[in-house]
């Protein structure tokens, strides 16, 4: 193997693929990244048999080949190079790179046992990046951190058409985001949905948000163990598998109807937020208090520090207090992309709901819903 290539293009196609390593390897060649050379491509991937991680990168290729090497090393040493053309070749049991008066030698790993890189799904449809990216970012926020529960880790994706939707939830919250998208079929619809693990989608559509067409292809085929989801952009590919739990019936935990909603400057409620939450734990109790044309946050008692700040509200109905976690409540209004919020609720101790508003005149905007339950009264 020999090829010839862009200090940028080489670091680019290293640094992708090296997502897809494990941060401790359950056996040795899963540390490597496989180089493969020809025509006139270098493919580099990565997998650890949860993720895979592909980019294709323009070459001179001069010998065709392909080597197994450490991937970490070799990320770190890609990034560091000189901005000049790269010679990248095998001799032996050592890769060899060169680069201007830089000369690495990396010993090369076992391909043989090195495991089939699962290909890409059946293609679904395509979305903007930016777009893609910001609706995952809004539901992985919610999604738990317990392995023991695989579903309350994952994000659940349906299809209806060309509206594509995602819903995560730990117990304590839920959120729904609905993002249009183009089918490959406009009448595609996947009411059943995929549970994708939250880490790894939010990693993958956080890498491809350049602005790129972000292509989804999707398998079920669940009992061969090829339930897998697959995203693409220019020349980076990626596959995750899919999380075999079924998810929650989430619609019936929206309430039907509310009793009353406030409207809120969301920088504002966020910044009080963040600034009363520092007089105790990010994870603890606080205190949100509607009355008629404000909203206090406070929190602490009267055996510890205190805070309290208060924000203009547009309410004019009866005082109610949520007791919150505060974590719950940052988290919420950070994702959130609007100036304005609507609270709705029910009751103090019923679940409440943040919707989007670009407008105090404007209507809410229903395609995100983030789901919060008030804690128990003490």
């Amino acid at each position: 193997m020999k090829i010839h290539l862009g200090r940028d293009a080489l670091a680019e196609a290293v640094t992708w693929a090296a997502r897809a390593l494990p941060a401790r390897p359950p056996v040795p060649v899963l540390a490597g990244l496989l180089m493969t050379a020809a025509e006139d491509r270098l493919t580099v991937s990565g997998f650890d048999y949860e993720v895979s991680a592909k980019f294709d990168a323009e070459a001179e290729v001069l010998e065709p080949g392909s080597v197994l090497v450490s991937g970490r090393l070799l990320s770190e040493i890609a990034r560091s190079l000189p901005d000049l053309p790269v010679e990248f070749s095998t001799d032996g049991t050592y890769a060899v790179l060169t680069c201007g008066a830089s000369h690495f030698e990396l010993p090369t790993i076992p391909i043989e046992d090195y495991p089939k890189l699962p290909e890409m799904p059946p293609f679904l449809g395509t979305i903007d990046g930016a777009v893609f990216a910001s609706a995952v970012a809004q539901v992985a926020v919610v999604a738990g951190r317990d392995d023991s529960l695989p579903v309350l880790t994952g994000v659940h994706i349906e299809i209806n058409g060309s509206t594509l939707r995602m819903a995560s939830t730990d117990r304590y919250r839920l959120a729904v985001r609905d993002v249009a998208w183009r089918p490959a079929d406009p009448q595609a619809e996947l009411k059943e949905g995929a549970l994708v693990p939250a880490k790894s989608l939010h990693e993958i559509a956080r890498s491809l948000s350049k602005g790129d067409e972000v292509s989804i292809g999707l398998s079920m085929d669940k009992s061969s163990g090829a339930a897998l989801i697959g995203f693409g952009a220019g020349p980076r590919r990626a596959t995750s598998r899919l999380l075999a739990s079924d998810f929650i019936k989430y619609q019936s935990v929206f309430p039907q109807t509310y009793v009353g909603s406030a409207v809120i400057d969301r920088v504002a409620l966020l910044e009080a937020t963040k600034r009363v939450s520092l007089v105790t734990e990010r994870s603890a109790r606080m205190r949100l208090t509607l009355t008629p044309g404000q909203i206090t946050v406070d929190a602490g008692s009267s055996v510890e520090a205190r805070g309290r700040e208060t924000v203009p509200a547009h309410y004019d109905g009866e005082g109610i207090c949520f007791p919150v976690n505060a974590s719950y409540i940052v988290e919420g209004l950070t994702v959130i992309d609007a100036p304005y919020l609507e609270l709705s609720f029910t009751t103090p101790t019923k679940p409440a709901v943040f919707t989007a508003r670009t407008a105090l005149d404007a209507e809410h905007d229903p395609s995100y819903r983030y789901l919060f339950m008030p804690l128990r009264p003490v």
